[in-house]
Order: C-alpha cells, then sequence, then structure tokens
C-alpha cells in the first residue's frame, strides 16, 4: 500500500520535477545517517517539508527497529564526579556480529548534562528530570524539548515511608507518549508493597492516576521499555537469602499489570537481578554475591522458555558490584555493560574487560547512562 505523507506532495512549478518516484526517495532517506537527513533539511523547502513530518518520522524509526544491523544506537553517560560537578559524554555504538564498537560522538546536548535523573529512551526521545520538579522529554539530535511538572500525590505515609520509580515509553495504539511514576508504600512486617501509579500522557498533556497493585520491593529507579510494556525487577524478602524475584509489567495500551518470570539461577547467596534491552530485546542479568554473574536474552518476547544465557561473567577481583547489561552484540561475543560505576566493553572469548576509553576520571558519586536511536521524533504531539 502507497503511504502518503500529508503535506508532502511538494514539487512546485518553480522546482524541477524529480526522476525518482516519491515512495523511492523516502526508501533512499530513511537508509540515511540522521546527521545528513538534518543537512537536507536545507535542501528545499519541499525536503524541509517531508523531513519534518511525523510521518515520515515513524517510517525512519520503524525502518531504523526492523533493521537493527544497519542501525547505530547512542550511548549518553552522566557522571556526577567529586570536585567536578556533572560531566556528559556521548559515544556511538556500532554493532556487526560478534563485535561492538564504542567511539566518541562530538558535543552532548547541554540538557543532558543539567539532568537530575535519566529515566529512559524510546524512538529517539531520552525523559528526563530536571531539578526544579519537572519532567523533560528531549530530542538529543535535533535538540527540541518539551517540559512538563512532575507529578504528586496526597497519601498518608506511614512509618516505612515511601520511594517512588519511573517509566517512559510509547503507546503505538494511541501514537502517544507516556511517563509512569509508581509511589511504593512498604507494608510494615509484610515484605510487600502497595503501589499508586500516575501516567503522564503528551498527547493530552496531563497526568491521570490509574489502578495501582501490590509488589515486592521494586529495584531499578527507572523501567525497561519494550515491545509497548514496562518493565521492573521485583523482589520478596530481597536482603536475605532465598529471596524470590520476577518481571513486573505494565501495557501502556491496556493499563493493565502482568509478570514474566525471570530464568533459574543457582541457589546460595543473594541475588540482584538488572535488567536492560538491546536491539529490541528484553535482557536480564543475574549478578551472585559472589563476582559473578549470568547474562540472559530472550529471544522470544513473552515467552519464558525463550530465555537463553549467553554468558557467565567473573568480575575483576577489585570489583565487587552490580552488572548491569546496556548493550548485546548479536551473537552474544561482546557485551557493553556497566561495572559499578564504569562503562565496561566485556568480551567473552578471552573474558576481558575494557573501560570505556576518555571517559572520566576522579571520584564517581553516580553515573548514569542512556541508549538512544537516533531519530528526528519530535518531543510535541
Amino acid at each position: 500500500m502507497r503511504k502518503t505523507y500529508e503535506g508532502a506532495n511538494f514539487w512546485t512549478k518553480e522546482e524541477e520535477i524529480p526522476t525518482l518516484p516519491q515512495d523511492l526517495i523516502i526508501e533512499i532517506l530513511v537508509r540515511l545517517p540522521l546527521k545528513t537527513l538534518l543537512k537536507f533539511r536545507c535542501v528545499s523547502k519541499s525536503w524541509l517539508s517531508l523531513l519534518s513530518n511525523t510521518e515520515f518520522h515513524k517510517t525512519h524509526v520503524n525502518f531504523s527497529m526492523n533493521n537493527p544491523k544497519m542501525t547505530d544506537y547512542t550511548l549518553a553517560a552522566v557522571a556526577t564526579v567529586s570536585g567536578l560537578g556533572k560531566i556528559c559524554r556521548v559515544y556511538t555504538i556500532s554493532s556487526e556480529n560478534s563485535s561492538v564498537t564504542v567511539s566518541k560522538h562530538g558535543c552532548p546536548p547541554k540538557s543532558l548534562s543539567l539532568s537530575a535523573w535519566l529515566l529512559g529512551s524510546c524512538n529517539g526521545l531520552v525523559c528526563l528530570t530536571t531539578d526544579s520538579f519537572e519532567l523533560m522529554l528531549l530530542n538529543p539530535c535535533t535538540g527540541k524539548f518539551n517540559v512538563f511538572p512532575d507529578s504528586i500525590i496526597h497519601y498518608e505515609v506511614g512509618d516505612g515511608g515511601y520511594y517512588f520509580r519511573y517509566g517512559f515509553g510509547y503507546d503505538a495504539s494511541t501514537d502517544d507518549y507516556k511517563v509512569v511514576k509508581i509511589f511504593s508504600f512498604p507494608q510494615s512486617g509484610e515484605g510487600r508493597h502497595v503501589n499508586m501509579v500516575n501516567v503522564y500522557s503528551l498527547k493530552a498533556n496531563s497526568w491521570s492516576n490509574i489502578q495501582g497493585f501490590n509488589s515486592g520491593h521494586i529495584n531499578g529507579y527507572v523501567g525497561v521499555f519494550a515491545n509497548g510494556i514496562l518493565h521492573w525487577e521485583g523482589c520478596l524478602n530481597c536482603h536475605i537469602s532465598g529471596a524470590y524475584s520476577e518481571i513486573v509489567t505494565l501495557n501502556l495500551a491496556t493499563e493493565r499489570y502482568g509478570k514474566i518470570g525471570l530464568p533459574s539461577y543457582e541457589d546460595g547467596g543473594i541475588i540482584h537481578w538488572t535488567l536492560g534491552v538491546s536491539r529490541g530485546h528484553l535482557v536480564a542479568c543475574c549478578n551472585y554475591e559472589l563476582n559473578r554473574a549470568d547474562m540472559w536474552v530472550m529471544k522470544e518476547y513473552g515467552v519464558e522458555r525463550s530465555w537463553t544465557k549467553l554468558v557467565s561473567i567473573s568480575s575483576p577481583v577489585d570489583h565487587r558490584v552490580k552488572i548491569s547489561p546496556l548493550f548485546v552484540a548479536e551473537n552474544g561475543d561482546e557485551l557493553l555493560v556497566m561495572l559499578g560505576t564504569e562503562i565496561t566493553l566485556y568480551n567473552s572469548r578471552n573474558a576481558s574487560f575494557k573501560r570505556l576509553a576518555d571517559y572520566v576520571s576522579g571520584d564517581f558519586l553516580q553515573v548514569q547512562v542512556v541508549t538512544y536511536l537516533e531519530s528526528l521524533t519530535s518531543p510535541h504531539i
């Protein structure tokens, strides 16, 4: 079926009639690097109209998501360093079969350096918090952003206090970007938590309250978005041996909660799970107490028996820290991971760690990272 782009039958009498059909031009454009597309906006008014069109933006994102071998991702890292404040670095992640290449990617957007927290990415948009109780949707490639107030609730807090978690993703059924904020209230002596949930709709430009849920402790400050669903790792009796972990999910289209079982793991010691997404696949890392971790990928989304172990990682002797997945090569031979506060490339062929070159030096107080697809997606609807 021929896809039409409103306002994109561009060619005027004053312009030379193109020799290629519009559909073919679009098929060529979606394969070009984003930096080239940004330059092409200056070619003519008609090209600016095409490259500013939301349907073209969606076509470009869909092509990139469906062709991971032709798509590079970007990694942004914001480090809070003792004596230096916040430092931001941006890198390009390229992957071909078994290898992962990470290269410096020019000047980072100022907004990333000023962020209090990075809350995830989707279709080229990064969600982050500011220091003034506001949230921001930012396209780091175009520099366009949208700021809106954070959410609060009025609730009588018990002795256990409360904590909150975020998630950011896209609801394809309504063509809407949504931010989820979970307010979690521990129940005394039960190991259970009552969760109240607010959802921000970019299309409606407002927050709404949806039905909450009960769970164990929700680990990880930010949910992982994949297949239209947000994922958080939840744990019962987290701080004792024999703790039980599972993935708590929220479908952004139906606003229904669910659970996904994690892979089987060895008994003994306290287990810490971390989640990630790489090339559209859900990734889980099981961190054992004694400097070892197993990395798993879900080959078929939602099918628990499709969990496949990629590699077992032995942490360096001087690093008793959790490992979190950032990016995985197609065959799993090389993985980009967070090793505590360090971004590290792990090579499973020789069990070596390579600290990301040209990162930051000094004492890390905190390091946040987000990977995103380069796109023209607008933070406004």
